[in-house]
């Protein structure tokens, strides 16, 4: 008992000592600068545009409204710092405008001020990233199974679509922990974007593969039932037996190769030795996309298309799309992460999602749903994973919720 007490109290104490160096912390005033994209003014816009600020070390948040200059006026503990926002709203042509803006990783020292360049965001509808399930899961022997990670793509608009000619492929940096190697001169993220391991396409002429409006493909590292097949997990939350399309390693004798579901066909690797296709379970950026002209094989075959990595010495070449060729594209964080660093244009997320619970829990992160017209979901899209997405959740491909999500 007195074992238990000596333990309770240094608890508390512990707790103290960090509330009391929280309160003895400087605070001090910063000042965000709320600005429009060219072409947009505050005075055809609201002002008073709320702007999230987060201590990326104590995930604490606080609030402030932008006043008719177009600033918003924090009052913050020295500290490092996210400042976010993102809005909708209608403007005098009666159109909907989507604005996001973010800041990362700000040092706040003294004093200071910051500009958010708010990004507008193309919310036109059609295939988005419903669903992503990317931790795994863990064995009944305690051991890491990924096997059943899988990506769900959904029709958004209210039209009939064809996947004919859709790919699907990672950034090469697997994490956010760190900055990222793909900058230009001026110090910003590259406006193309570095595809590592396996990039997928999904095969046809063109019209093959019609998805109706609200109906979604599931794309599975494996296309089997990853409950009961014995080369499966017992544990594992999905039965991906009934998938769309799965990511098969032709070349590798150690991938799975589900007769039931057929096979994206292969772009380009940069890692010929991988048995399997993985996505990294600390949270990958990924991103859906066409070739120009939906010519793969000559934007593959053409050297003006790869680049090795800035500042490495390795000799490995890694596909690069533009930015402009990116129909959706989800970053997602190490939730524990003390500072998150994009490797994303704000242009395709402006924010990120994440697995709170980590790896191996078994969870998915999935879009919220903004409307529900009859039977079809329409999801929110607002190109920020931040506010678009729930997480945490259990995995549910090919089903949708029945009410709408906050």
């Amino acid at each position: 008992m007195r074992k238990f007490a000596l333990i309770t109290l240094s608890l508390l104490i512990s707790l103290l000592l960090t509330n009391c160096k929280d309160d003895m912390a400087p605070s001090y005033i910063i000042t965000v600068k709320v600005n429009y994209p060219d072409g947009f003014t505050v005075a055809d816009f609201p002002a008073d545009v709320t702007v999230t600020a987060t201590n990326t070390n104590s995930k604490r948040t606080t609030t402030a409204i932008s006043t008719s200059d177009g600033n918003a006026i924090f009052e913050l503990v020295e500290g490092n710092y996210n400042f976010t926002t993102s809005f909708a709203v209608t403007g005098n042509d009666g159109e909907e405008y989507i604005f996001n803006g973010m800041v990362s990783n700000y040092s706040l020292i003294s004093e200071s001020a910051v500009t958010m360049n708010l990004i507008l965001a193309d919310n036109t509808g059609g295939f988005i990233f419903k669903e992503l399930y990317y931790v795994g899961s863990l064995t009944p022997e305690d051991k890491s199974y990924t096997s059943d990670q899988f990506f769900e793509i959904y029709n958004n608009s209210g039209d009939t679509l064809h996947a004919d000619g859709l790919c699907i492929a990672v950034h090469e940096a697997t994490t956010t922990s760190k900055p990222s190697s793909w900058i230009d001169k001026n110090g910003d993220l590259m406006d193309s974007i570095p595809l590592t391991y396996h990039t997928w396409i999904v095969p046809g002429n063109g019209t093959d593969h019609p998805v109706m409006p609200g109906e979604s493909l599931i794309i599975a590292r494996d296309g089997i039932d990853h409950q009961t097949d014995e080369t499966g997990n017992p544990n594992s939350p999905v039965n991906l037996g009934d998938a769309d399309w799965e990511t098969y390693v032709e070349s590798s004798d150690g991938d799975v190769n589900a007769s039931a579901v057929p096979n994206l066909t292969l772009v380009y690797t940069t890692n010929t030795k991988m048995t399997d296709w993985a996505a990294s379970v600390f949270g990958p950026a990924i991103v859906l996309f066409r070739f120009p002209d939906d010519n793969w094989e000559s934007y593959v075959s053409d050297a003006n298309n790869f680049m090795t990595k800035p500042g490495s010495s390795s000799s490995t070449e890694y596909l690069m799309i533009d930015k402009e060729f990116v129909i959706d594209a989800v970053e997602c964080a190490r939730f524990d992460a003390d500072e998150v660093y994009k490797r994303l244009p704000a242009e395709l997320d402006a924010g990120y999602t994440y697995i709170e619970a980590g790896t191996k829990s078994s969870l998915s992160v999935r879009r919220k749903a903004k409307m529900i017209i009859g039977d079809r979901v329409i999801y929110k899209d607002t190109n920020n994973s931040s506010e678009d997405f729930l997480h945490d959740l259990t995995p549910t491909p090919g089903v949708n919720p029945t009410s709408v999500e906050e």
